[in-house]
């Protein structure tokens, strides 16, 4: 089938099918689809307006509660459209707007730390530009593996974690297994 085709007809099915599992997000809160797109001819004027359908595009309305129609569809990829829910959480930081995900992506971590950092007390300008700390175990390698477990318990685990720069709980992970079992 035609991939256009295929998009125009679930454009309509979740706007107008009561029976199909997306229309309560859609028909069920007053989606419609513009009438110049209505019947075969409107297939036809939805080509026309829209387009052949880019590789991994699908239909995005620009106005997450407007229409289906020309002036309020286009194009859109997976991570754009994601961006444009009415559950995205927009954050502004040094005059800039975007969406959670999108300073998640940016910061190189996952919303989650947003969200943690957020209900932490930090203000969201706080949240999206402190830069995700290092994870302690990030800075070790196979000779420090080793020297950990050469040196304990003639050297305490809190003197060996000062000597390393990471914290005890890394270094005990390493004295009991959990992490560079291959070291010897």
């Amino acid at each position: 089938m035609d991939l256009v085709l295929g998009v125009w007809r679930t454009m309509h099915n979740r706007c107008y099918n009561s029976t199909v599992k997306a229309y309560p997000n859609y028909g069920g809160r007053g989606i419609v689809v513009d009438q110049q797109w209505h019947g075969s001819a409107g297939y036809k004027q939805f080509l026309q307006d829209m387009g052949p359908r880019p590789e991994g595009g699908m239909i995005e309305r620009i106005d997450n509660d407007g229409p289906y129609s020309p002036e309020n569809c286009l194009w859109a990829t997976r991570d754009e459209q994601a961006n444009n829910k009415r559950n995205s959480r927009w954050i502004t930081a040094n005059g800039k707007t975007q969406t959670m995900a999108q300073w998640a992506k940016e910061l190189g971590c996952n919303p989650s730390n947003i969200i943690y950092r957020l209900k932490s007390g930090m203000t969201p300008e706080q949240a999206v530009t402190t830069p995700i700390a290092e994870r302690p175990n990030a800075k070790l390698n196979a000779d420090d593996a080793r020297y950990v477990k050469e040196n304990y318990p003639m050297l305490t685990m809190a003197q060996i974690a000062a000597k390393l720069g990471v914290s005890k709980k890394t270094v005990s992970n390493i004295i009991h297994g959990r992490t560079f079992r291959d070291v010897q």
